[in-house]
């Protein structure tokens, strides 16, 4: 391969790596979370990391609590885990099973949603851009 054609492809895929961290921000959603939470923003891969349960407790310890609006992100939900919402449902029953994990939060509402987070320390969920926050953060994404 010549060099030109390298040149070109490492443009690509940095070009493709910038743009995926807009992407969920781009999305239609915000990440919020409980107030409790010291954490002012995430980048793409520490909010993966977060729904994927790698990342169990927040800096300084507090425990994090997934909640998650049903329905009504699964688009969001693909870009951040790479899974569709029944994927995510399964991925999280599948280690809440083998005791490995506790299954998120889940309610039908924005409201609802605002709700729970408002009340669980170190809860974060997503919900649709533009909602009204009363009682939560908002998380930057970076």
């Amino acid at each position: 391969m010549k060099l030109t054609n390298l040149k070109t492809l490492a443009a690509g895929i940095v070009t493709l790596w910038f743009s995926a961290a807009g992407l969920l921000a781009q999305s239609g959603v915000d990440v919020v979370a409980n107030n409790s939470v010291a954490t002012a923003s995430l980048d793409k891969a520490a909010l993966k990391d977060i729904l994927m349960g790698k990342t169990a407790y927040w800096p300084g310890g507090e425990a994090v609590t997934i909640v998650v609006l049903t329905d009504k992100t699964d688009a969001a939900l693909q870009e951040a885990t790479g899974m569709s919402g029944s994927a995510f449902k399964t991925f999280w029953q599948r280690l809440a099973f083998s005791g490995r994990g506790k299954q998120p939060k889940e309610a039908d509402t924005v409201e609802k949603v605002l709700a729970i987070v408002a009340e669980t320390k170190g809860a974060i969920a997503m919900v649709p851009a533009g909602t009204t926050l009363t009682g939560v953060k908002k998380i930057e994404l970076k």
